[in-house]
């Protein structure tokens, strides 16, 4: 355990929780600093540490900031909320006919599972981020809507079987409204948190959905840059993807235009920053979703998720988790496909990976909310 992880939870231990509810609001079973004064003092001691430590690397990771967000996400007096259940009816669909799959998907990636997901709930679509939750919060997946919604989706058996949903609240308490506000698209789940990436304003907020469930409140982790190499970004070629990498340092990648999607990181002071990187988007194609998945033996493997659209060809999606001929798929036409933007993966028993992926309808009843599951052979380096 590094220092500042451990500086961090002898703070968080002597805290006092003050959140009002049927039981304490605690972030990850610790007290939450509920005065703001002395969260600052807190802060500025502990940022001293970490200044001080040989090892600090100068990058921003949920465990050095868990408990200071859970705070401003769970103020004083707030009381834990539980999401709306909602209806979801599941559908089992088929990719399409074998001969069609084969050229596509390579032999060691198999489908486990392909489902079409439908609600009465008219504000159950446009799925952006997607995210495995673990046992400690019931499992299943939880997901980011462009109109600014969470829904947790529950897996029974590998397959999906039940939804909630939540609305955001800003950092005033008011639901977030509109594409300006609302429109979250990437996520990662780490130390309790909700952490969510927006287009439109481009940011990431961190929702502690842990501690007070339904009632969190965003909290500010980074706003992220407009500008890339001197270029403005449309506002519609943001932040589609953010990740950690297998040291926990937060990262986000932007869609970009024309098989450019840059590559940045999360500073501990809260700033971000371009790295030199750059996703390998194929021509056209815009990074949708990208996570770092940690092997037991440490080892780690990066999958991405790229898209591209044109009215001829329609959707066409490529998966990638590695550099090899045998390590890349593509969805498209004839291929039962549509808008993916939501990734997750997760290790399987059998060292590999199930990969997790799921379509943005754009609320729109020509387009389909698709989840598709899909277990890859891993043949480590």
């Amino acid at each position: 355990m590094r220092f500042r992880a451990l500086f961090t939870a002898l703070i968080a231990a002597g805290a006092v929780a003050t959140c009002a509810g049927p039981e304490d609001v605690s972030a990850n079973g610790t007290p939450v600093i509920a005065d703001a004064t002395a969260r600052a003092e807190i802060d500025t001691e502990r940022n001293e540490v970490q200044r001080n430590e040989t090892d600090w690397d100068g990058l921003w990771r949920a465990s050095d900031h868990a408990g200071a967000l859970a705070a401003a996400s769970c103020p004083p007096g707030t009381q834990r909320q539980e999401p709306l259940p909602i209806d979801l009816s599941v559908t089992h669909v088929s990719l399409g006919e074998a001969a069609q799959i084969a050229r596509r998907i390579p032999k060691n990636a198999t489908v486990s599972g392909a489902w079409e997901l439908t609600s009465s709930n008219s504000n159950v679509g446009g799925l952006s981020g997607l995210a495995l939750l673990p046992a400690s919060e019931g499992g299943g997946l939880l997901s980011v809507s462009d109109a600014g919604a969470f829904v947790w989706i529950g897996l029974d058996e590998g397959a999906p079987s039940d939804a909630k949903i939540s609305y955001m609240q800003g950092s005033n308490g008011a639901m977030l409204t509109g594409k300006s506000e609302g429109d979250a698209e990437g996520l990662v789940w780490s130390d309790g948190l909700a952490l969510v990436s927006f287009e439109r304003s481009f940011r990431i907020e961190a929702f502690a959905l842990s501690t007070c469930g339904a009632a969190a409140r965003a909290a500010r982790v980074a706003n992220l840059p407009g500008q890339h190499n001197g270029r403005n970004i449309d506002e519609n070629q943001g932040p589609e993807a953010i990740f950690l990498e297998a040291d926990g340092a937060l990262g986000f990648g932007y869609e970009g235009m024309l098989g450019t999607s840059p590559l940045g990181r999360i500073l501990a002071d809260g700033t971000a920053e371009w790295t030199s990187k750059t996703a390998p988007a194929p021509n056209l194609h815009g990074l949708v979703g990208r996570e770092v998945v940690t092997f037991p033996d440490g080892s780690a493997r990066t999958i991405e998720m790229f898209r591209a659209w044109d009215p001829l060809q329609g959707n066409r999606i490529r998966l990638s988790w590695g550099t090899g001929e045998d390590e890349t798929l593509t969805l498209s036409r004839p291929l039962l496909v549509d808008n993916f933007e939501g990734l997750a993966a997760e290790v399987l028993p059998d060292q590999g990976l199930r990969v997790w992926i799921v379509s943005d309808n754009n609320f729109s009843a020509s387009q389909k909310t698709l989840l598709y599951a899909l277990d890859i052979q891993i043949t480590q380096d």
